[in-house]
C-alpha cells in the first residue's frame, strides 16, 4: 500500500516516537483529550457562527463563512482517513445521543445560511425559502437514515442466516 500525503500527516500528528505526547499511556490520554476538544469544537464553532451572523449582519458573513469552511476541512479529512482505514462509518442504529449530536452538528450550518441570506436581503424571500428547505432537508435526511438503517439490519440478518 502506498503512503499518501494524508497518511504522512496523520503519522506526524500521532507522534509515535513520543516526542510530543510521551509514552503510549500518556499518548492515549492526549488522544482522548484531543478527540474531546475536536468534538466540542465541531459543535460549538458552527453554533457561534450561526448565532453571531444574526446580530453582526452582512459584514460578518464572509469571515464567519471562512471560519466554517476551515473547520469543515479537517472534519472531512477525518472522515476520509477513517473510511480509507476500512472503518464502517455508517451507524448501526440511531439512539438519542447520535440524533442529538447530529442535530447539534448540522443545524448551525442551516441557521448560518439562513442568517447570511437574511443579512444580505432581509426583505427578500431567499432566507424564508432556505428555512423551509432546511426543515425539508432535515426531515428527508431523517427518513433516508431510517431507511438505510433498516436495509443494513436486513442485510446483516440475511448474512447471519447464510452462515
Amino acid at each position: 500500500m502506498t503512503t499518501s500525503v494524508l497518511d504522512r500527516v496523520v503519522r506526524w500528528n500521532l507522534d509515535l516516537d513520543g516526542d510530543l505526547y510521551g509514552d503510549e499511556r500518556e499518548r492515549y490520554r492526549w488522544y482522548e483529550g484531543i478527540a474531546t476538544a475536536a468534538s466540542l469544537q465541531w459543535v460549538l464553532v458552527p453554533w457561534a457562527a450561526a448565532i453571531m451572523v444574526w446580530p453582526l449582519g452582512r459584514p460578518a458573513v464572509v469571515p464567519l463563512a471562512v471560519v466554517l469552511a476551515v473547520l469543515l476541512g479537517p472534519m472531512v479529512l477525518c472522515t476520509v482517513y477513517v473510511q480509507r482505514r476500512r472503518v464502517d462509518t455508517t451507524p448501526r442504529s440511531w439512539h438519542a445521543k447520535r440524533v442529538l449530536l447530529t442535530v447539534l452538528g448540522t443545524a448551525p450550518f442551516v441557521v448560518f445560511l439562513i442568517g447570511a441570506l437574511y443579512a444580505y436581503e432581509p426583505e427578500g424571500d431567499a432566507w424564508k425559502g432556505a428555512m423551509v428547505g432546511g426543515v425539508l432537508g432535515g426531515v428527508g435526511g431523517a427518513v433516508a437514515k431510517t431507511v438505510e438503517g433498516r436495509r443494513r439490519r436486513r442485510r446483516e440478518a440475511l448474512a447471519e442466516d447464510e452462515d
